[in-house]
């Protein structure tokens, strides 16, 4: 036992190694990939920290975006990554270092993931479950997301899913031997909705495939185990829906009070951007965007010596049916992502979110090393370690040789430090959102934008100067509180953009949206009325999406039963031995 958990050990710190090795250029250049989403990720960080900083356990209104108006960025866009980056900005001294951080202990993630799942099912060999972290961390796609679009939430989904599929096979196990089984659901169903909050898109390819997979485990098993088992993983991938439902749900509910359509038409329609054969294959390397038709300058190769290995892979361990339903899964999102896949764009509704086919890359890297985990059949047809290892250090260096310039990215000339807080100033001083299309502008305030960004200025402004207010000492832009004394009626302008989830407390009273809506301003900012007297509380601050609160109550309950369940059955267990 001792030696089995020394060599994992040493396994995982040489995998965490690696990880360090394929980011050093980066950590090392002390700068930052200048992709598509540039400085974004950083600047959304430093902002996500400073309203959890702020008592915001789930910051979804960044009150200084929008010129100071303030945006729902976080009500929309998936807050996964940033949550695991949080954790990093209090051990290292900055966001820049934070970030760092946190890209390195995603590799490690994702290579450990994979590790431990061909461990768990094709070899027992740990220098080959080595071998297929590594090939899975050289995985093309990883770097267009690192380097050229800067998607890093996207990125991170792919270093989730290979804990899914590990804790599923563990999960099989267990059920075939009459073991317990619930804190591996449990389990599951946390890592699916974190996939969820991750990355939505990734998580609408990865759930059905995952369903797939579920029964091609479920084949060769007794009808007992197999009714056990597939029940089981329901009801984890049924609780992850649960889970992820305060992101989901609210970003379905709150999207018609934005104008989300330019993002997902127009030049952003999913079926035109196909992949061509050819691009399967191209170690072209490039730095651009994904263009109408064959001209795209970025990359999106499966890789060469991938294909070639998974193939091989699944050839010689097609009697699996984990490699035998991975191989057709792979096939099939290959396939989905090029031209013959066009009319499926066109017709599904839900897919037109996704905007790009290519995003299927996330969960192809996932069922391609799957596949390549059965180059373990090698050794047993060929008898013999120098055959065998031979035949890995081959595909190692090729696939080192072919993917040699993946690990290119261009450099911001410009000290990233000061960078970062300059954009803290510059998106109180100009209406900067971060966003492609401005698309989660609420409908309020879209007619007219305000004359001059809100810049230092007081997050609460009086309609004449016969008023005396006072903050609070524990006021802040996340939750505003003020002592207003006015000799005549007044109103209030609160230097925030409108949006479902304010609650806006004027005394004793709680204003209702209706009442907010009615004394709206023309660009959207939110007016209070208030009454001639001495001492009124003032109190504003986004609570959350409606409906959060119940919501969340009936996740505490299914959590708190699944808890309750595990116990259940790990006693029933306990009982079973002792007689």
């Amino acid at each position: 036992m001792h030696r089995i958990k020394g060599s994992l050990i040493s396994d995982v710190a040489a995998i965490l190694i690696i990880s360090v090795a394929l980011l050093s250029g980066l950590i090392f250049s002390g700068n930052w990939p200048l992709s598509h989403d540039g400085l974004r990720y950083l600047c959304h960080l430093d902002q996500f920290k400073d309203a959890f900083d702020s008592g915001i356990l789930y910051p979804r209104w960044m009150p200084n975006y929008y010129g100071g108006y303030g945006y729902p960025i976080f009500v929309f866009y998936q807050p996964g990554y940033f949550f695991f980056s949080l954790l990093f900005t209090y051990v290292v001294p900055d966001i820049l270092a934070a970030s760092y951080a946190s890209n390195v202990a995603m590799f490690f993630l994702g290579g450990t993931g994979v590790y431990l799942l061909v461990m768990e099912t094709s070899s027992k060999n740990r220098l080959f479950s080595l071998f297929c972290s590594v090939m899975f961390l050289l995985t093309p796609y990883i770097y267009v997301n690192m380097f050229v679009r800067g998607d890093l939430s996207e990125l991170f989904s792919m270093f989730i899913i290979p804990w899914a599929v590990y804790f599923l096979v563990k999960l099989k196990d267990r059920a075939v031997k009459g073991e317990p089984v619930l804190h591996f659901a449990m389990i599951i169903s946390l890592i699916l909705a974190a996939l969820v909050y991750t990355h939505p898109f990734t998580a609408l390819f990865f759930y059905p495939l995952f369903c797939l997979i579920i029964i091609a485990l479920s084949i060769e098993m007794d009808k007992k185990s197999m009714i056990r088992f597939i029940a089981v993983a329901g009801a984890a991938l049924f609780c992850a829906v649960i889970f992820s439902s305060p992101y989901w749900i609210t970003a379905f509910q709150m999207k018609e009070y934005v104008d989300y359509h330019p993002a997902v038409s127009g030049f952003c329609l999913a079926e035109k951007h196909v992949v061509y054969f050819n691009q399967l294959f191209s170690r072209a390397w490039g730095f651009g965007g994904s263009a109408l038709g064959p001209g795209d300058d970025m990359s999106f190769q499966l890789g060469l010596p991938h294909f070639i290995a998974a193939v091989a892979g699944f050839w010689l361990n097609r009697k699996s049916k984990l490699c035998l339903s991975a191989f057709i899964l792979y096939i099939l999102c290959i396939l989905m992502m090029t031209p013959i896949s066009t009319i499926f764009w066109k017709n599904m509704p839900l897919v037109k979110y996704v905007q790009f086919p290519w995003r299927l890359l996330t969960v192809i890297a996932l069922l391609q090393v799957i596949c390549i985990s059965g180059l373990w059949k090698f050794k047993e047809r060929y008898p013999g370690n120098l055959k065998f290892y031979s035949l890995i250090s081959l595909i190692m260096i090729f696939t080192i040789a072919w993917y040699s310039n993946e690990f290119q990215f261009k450099k911001f000339d410009v000290d990233l430090r000061k960078a970062i807080k300059y954009h803290k100033k510059l998106r109180l001083e100009k209406f900067e959102v971060y966003e492609s299309f401005n698309e989660f502008l609420p409908k309020t305030a879209a007619a007219y934008m305000p004359a001059i960004p809100r810049g230092d200025g007081a997050m609460i402004e009086a309609s004449d100067t016969d008023i005396k207010i006072e903050e609070y000492s524990d006021s802040g832009p996340h939750h505003m509180r003020y002592k207003i004394t006015c000799a005549k009626p007044q109103v209030i302008m609160l230097n925030q953009l409108y949006f479902p989830g304010w609650k806006v407390i004027l005394d004793d009273k709680v204003l209702d949206d209706s009442t907010l809506l009615e004394k709206i301003n023309k660009d959207g900012r939110m007016r209070i009325e208030i009454s001639a007297g001495d001492g009124h509380y003032l109190e504003a601050f986004y609570e959350g999406p409606p409906g959060w609160y119940p919501r969340n109550c009936v996740i505490a309950l299914v959590f708190i039963s699944m808890l309750v369940l595990i116990m259940l059955e790990q006693k029933k267990q306990l009982k079973v031995f002792s007689n």
